[in-house]
């Protein structure tokens, strides 16, 4: 997940230790903690600070623990994933690199062309146990690189998912909408009762560019979506601008009026769906994590559905741990790549997360009702495909947000596209 900066990370830093020590489920001391790195820790760098993101990386520190009980972690937390990608790039350049940096898959590749020999390849690794048989396809292709696999991958995040308010749509005699007529027939019907359509922070442009993706999926079709997305045909402007269109009825007419508040992140859009102030969150489906951690019960204060008009794409974002050549204690971070790449670290980790684990053979009575139909829907989709995505893009929607000037948007992915 490409996360930023969020209201609840310093509290957050302060009860896990992305930051601070903290007890584990069964009350015994942390792998984690405050004390400085020392030699003897495997030093991972992560951006899991946010709700529900450091409770899971708790989960997976645990099975580390109880799988390798000689090995401690010591996790150098860093609030934002921006920050963390410059921290990681400043080590490398320094030749001081961590034992394991997490990153996204959808930038691993640019990031391996920029970094040659400074990321070691995990061919053996990924080959144990049948592992390489167990990810699902197109996920290792997302980490292989000129042949070779240099992450090890740890989830698979739905960036499609509509979640809702279940109170308020019973309230107003509304079922989750299936096609995009459905869903603008529903921001309409809730815009007569005087309540926002959709939550959104229309100052971070990564948070836009997910709500325009779920619109565009649905307005261009997937397949569409995907000939552009993945570079195998030209930009269609009266396509792309049909979905601009929609994103501008959305965020004229159906949001709320905080989107532009300062420090208004995916977080604090999310609470106001959980508060009762917007009906609906399109977003990755990480949000499903924060939902529980604030209290709701899935399936029965909040429900999810895939993006309107696209139920049958499963648009996904992968968090991956990659191993620096020159790493202190390479077997230490190895074992750690073998505790994510496990089925019960897949399970422990996943089942918080709110995202599906990236094992084909993971159980799935091992998750709740509401992850076992988007891990099903993964498995069956017609279209898996990787998200996409570029600094540039994100500025052009922040602007795009303020101007509403359709010209400049499309011009903006015409000089820019995907690749």
């Amino acid at each position: 997940m490409r996360t930023l900066v969020r209201s609840a990370a310093l509290l957050l830093t302060t009860v896990l230790s992305l930051g601070v020590g903290a007890c584990s489920s069964d009350g015994q001391q942390s792998q984690t903690g405050t004390t400085p790195q020392s030699d003897e820790a495997i030093e991972i760098l992560s951006y899991w600070v946010g709700p529900g993101e450091a409770e899971a990386l708790q989960a997976l520190l645990d099975v580390h623990r109880k799988m390798y009980p000689t090995e401690r972690v010591y996790n150098g937390g860093i609030v934002t994933g921006t920050q963390e990608r410059v921290t990681v790039d400043e080590r490398l350049a320094k030749n001081d690199p961590p034992d394991l940096f997490q990153y996204n898959a959808y930038v691993l590749k640019a990031f391996i062309a920029a970094n040659p020999g400074k990321v070691a390849p995990l061919d053996d690794l990924i080959a144990e146990n049948g592992l390489r048989d167990e990810i699902v396809p197109e996920i290792l292709d997302n980490v292989t690189v000129d042949g070779h696999v240099y992450a090890m991958p740890v989830n698979a995040h739905r960036e499609n998912s509509l979640f809702y308010n279940m109170q308020i749509f019973k309230d107003n005699g509304l079922t989750p909408p299936t096609t995009q007529e459905e869903f603008l027939s529903v921001c309409a019907k809730l815009k007569k009762k005087g309540i926002p359509a959709v939550a959104v922070s229309t100052s971070q442009g990564w948070i836009i560019t997910r709500l325009f993706n779920e619109l565009a999926l649905g307005s261009m079709g997937g397949q569409a979506f995907s000939d552009y997305y993945s570079g195998s045909a030209p930009l269609d402007e009266a396509a792309m601008g049909k979905a601009i269109d929609v994103l501008d009825d959305v965020l004229t007419n159906y949001i709320n009026a905080d989107a532009n508040g300062d420090g208004f992140g995916w977080d604090s859009a999310a609470k106001e769906v959980f508060d009762g102030k917007a009906a609906m969150f399109l977003h990755g489906d990480w949000a499903k994590a924060y939902f529980v951690q604030l209290g709701w019960v899935p399936d029965v204060d909040f429900g999810v559905v895939a993006s309107p008009g696209a139920t049958d794409v499963f648009l996904y974002g992968v968090d991956v741990f990659g191993l620096p050549v020159g790493a202190k204690d390479p077997s230490g971070a190895q074992d750690f790549l073998r505790t994510i790449g496990s089925i019960d670290g897949q399970v422990a980790f996943n089942s918080i997360k709110g995202s599906s684990p990236m094992r084909l053979d993971a159980p799935l009575a091992k998750f709740d009702l509401m992850a076992r139909e988007v891990l099903q829907s993964f498995k069956t989709a017609r279209l898996r495909l990787p998200v996409e995505g570029k600094n540039v893009w994100d500025d052009a929607m922040v602007a795009y947000a303020a101007s509403h000037d359709k010209a400049a948007l499309i011009q903006v992915f015409k000089d820019n596209p995907p690749g």
